[in-house]
């Protein structure tokens, strides 16, 4: 007997009884208020620094969340950006031949869009390179235009995958001309200069700054109604046989990027 009452479960739900009798008679309320009291400060220390500590964590955890954030954004800023500047290439592409969409209708022949890849405005020569050639069905003598259906000048030469524009506004440039509103004919030179020039214009007619000068047709170099540019000055006098203006042309060849190559 003595045994089994000194054996430990038993001496332990011994005392467990005894507190849980002593806590219902109140007994324990003296020794628990000394025992907070005694222990209180050490476990709000515990507590602030365990709430510290998770603080801690949970801002580290945080960092590192943010800088994989930022690093997602990043990628995605870039790949927006790529993105976007692909779609503002398109849009401009886009545009190039919306306004050239009037003399593909007007037009039977094919037009090749090509790439300006180089170019030379100054000496004796004046051309364009661009990024078409025979292997795209580009010839010598085609004529050579941009949006607008403005005249920029003829293939001189070609290759298999790059052909040269020699510019209206090269001194050997000879483009059959006509003023628009007079139906004044006349022919357009290049100079050696960054001028170009319409000559031969018959006297006695009134050729009027601002006045159109288009393209005619005559000998076949070029086709009829591509815009050459605008009467800028009347440079001649009444004593010379014909008439020569000055012209404002219609396109800048100093800021051409494409091109299209008239191809019959």
């Amino acid at each position: 007997m003595k045994r089994i009452l000194y054996h430990p479960l038993v001496l332990s739900l011994f005392v467990v009884a005894v507190f849980i009798f002593s806590n219902w008679q109140g007994w324990l309320e003296t020794p628990k208020d000394i025992f907070f009291r005694l222990t209180g400060q050490g476990q709000k220390i515990i507590y602030q620094f365990s709430l510290r500590t998770d603080n801690f964590i949970r801002f580290f955890v945080s960092i590192k969340g943010l800088e994989q954030e930022n690093i997602r954004h990043k990628q995605n800023n870039e790949r927006l950006l790529g993105e976007l500047a692909l779609l503002r290439e398109v849009s401009r592409e886009n545009e190039f031949l919306r306004e050239q969409i009037a003399l593909s209708a007007a037009e039977p022949n094919q037009l090749i869009l090509a790439d300006v890849i180089g170019y030379n405005l100054s000496g004796l020569e004046k051309y364009l390179l661009i990024n078409k050639g025979e292997r795209d069905g580009v010839k010598e003598k085609a004529a050579v235009i941009t949006a607008g259906n403005v005249l920029v000048g003829q293939i001189t030469e070609t290759l298999e995958t790059f052909s040269k524009v020699r510019l209206i506004s090269d001194p050997s440039s000879r483009v059959n001309s006509i003023i628009q509103e007079s139906r004044t004919m006349g022919l357009v030179k290049g100079d050696r200069g960054l001028d170009f020039f319409i000559d031969l214009l018959p006297q006695g007619r009134d050729i009027k700054k601002g006045e159109t000068i288009i393209s005619s047709g005559l000998a076949g170099f070029f086709p009829s109604g591509l815009l050459i540019g605008h009467i800028q000055e009347i440079i001649s006098s009444d004593a010379q046989i014909s008439q020569t203006a000055k012209i404002d042309p219609a396109a800048d060849f100093t800021r051409l990027e494409k091109v299209f190559v008239i191809v019959e």
